[in-house]
């Protein structure tokens, strides 16, 4: 059953985050309620804080009713660690949309340049079009 809330989990969330967090965890059900079992304590910390809504969601839609969750993960951050780790992943983040921001200002200049570089090829291929006809011998008709 957890595999069928990943699949909804999946369409829920971007695939970067879905693979980033969601893919590797595992889950265990107890009754009325659903175990995650998540890879590292950070994995665990970053769900809790970011994606709990999510999984609520899925859980309800596959099982038809709420279920206690809970996440678990070995070795457990101390709070200070988790905000390091927390502020480290934010600044990445942060960078990862800048340069998405600039690979795709980037892409629409290349289409702008191919614009340009086409309309200079029709320029280029009708002046060669009419070199070549000027340079074609003009017969002349004389009348007596």
């Amino acid at each position: 059953m957890w595999s069928e809330v990943k699949n909804v989990l999946s369409r829920m969330m971007s695939s970067l985050a879905f693979e980033t967090w969601i893919e590797g965890t595992t889950a265990t059900m107890e009754d009325d309620k659903v175990i995650i079992h998540c890879t590292n304590p950070l994995q665990k910390n970053w769900i809790q804080a970011l994606y709990m809504p999510h999984i609520e969601q899925a859980i309800e839609k596959v099982y038809r009713k709420r279920m206690i969750i809970q996440l678990e993960a070995p070795h457990e951050l101390s709070d200070e660690q988790f905000m390091r780790m927390w502020n480290y992943m934010i600044a990445l983040e942060k960078q990862t949309w800048n340069l998405e921001a600039r690979v795709t200002k980037v892409e629409r200049q290349m289409e702008e340049i191919k614009k340009e570089v086409a309309q200079l090829q029709e320029r280029t291929d009708f002046l060669e079009r009419l070199l070549s006809a000027e340079e074609q011998p003009v017969s002349k008709t004389y009348i007596h």
